[in-house]
């Protein structure tokens, strides 16, 4: 065994297991989405494992924490299990961080919960664009294939839904103070030439 795999077995030794009771009450209280709450742990440990270097790690029960739900999230993203349309809770996502105050998971509901009805604002083609490229992660070319369209017709959409969302939230991701009808009307027709309804 080399010094390195030894040296980051101590350093999980001393600084994640002694938390690995305190993630598993928290998968048990998750959805883990067909996951095995042995297998997340374990995939946990795996890419801690893995790193580099551990030497940034400032808090080793929290990063524990947010690997431990970066596995579940990779695996929602590629089963695909959940569209953010039909989660009725934001809570049962358990995206919240373990250690986050009432008042701080109250926000986080509140900005999902924001995004979700913004998405939901979206015309009904441009948000099943969006949400195939960015949630899905499928490719431009990808998109255009499942949906029959052209690429230059997904990128069009892309173009419109970006705008939209950053007319609703502004640049830094909250709400902004809504511009009048006619000045998004103007912007959104520099976009796709005039015909924003396609």
């Amino acid at each position: 065994m080399d010094d390195k795999v030894r040296e980051r077995g101590a350093w999980i030794a001393r600084n994640v297991l002694p938390h690995e009771p305190a993630i598993r009450a928290w998968l048990k209280r998750s959805n883990l989405y067909n996951l095995e709450s042995d297998d997340i742990v374990q995939e946990m440990y795996a890419r801690i494992v893995s790193l580099e270097s551990c030497d940034n790690v400032r808090n080793p029960k929290q990063y524990a924490f947010q690997v431990a739900h970066s596995v579940i999230v990779d695996h929602m993203r590629r089963a695909r299990v959940v569209s953010i349309f039909s989660v009725g809770n934001v809570e049962e996502l358990g995206v919240a961080a373990p250690e986050a105050n009432p008042e701080q998971k109250a926000t986080f509901c509140d900005e999902i919960n924001q995004v979700v009805r913004a998405l939901a604002d979206l015309p009904a083609r441009t948000r099943e664009i969006l949400m195939l490229r960015r949630v899905a992660g499928l490719s431009q070319r990808e998109t255009a294939t499942q949906l029959a369209i052209s690429e230059k017709t997904v990128e069009k959409h892309m173009a419109r839904g970006v705008l939209m969302l950053m007319t609703e939230f502004g640049r830094g991701g909250k709400i902004a103070s809504r511009p009048s009808k006619d000045a998004a009307d103007i912007r959104l027709r520099g976009v796709d030439g005039g015909n924003a309804s396609k």
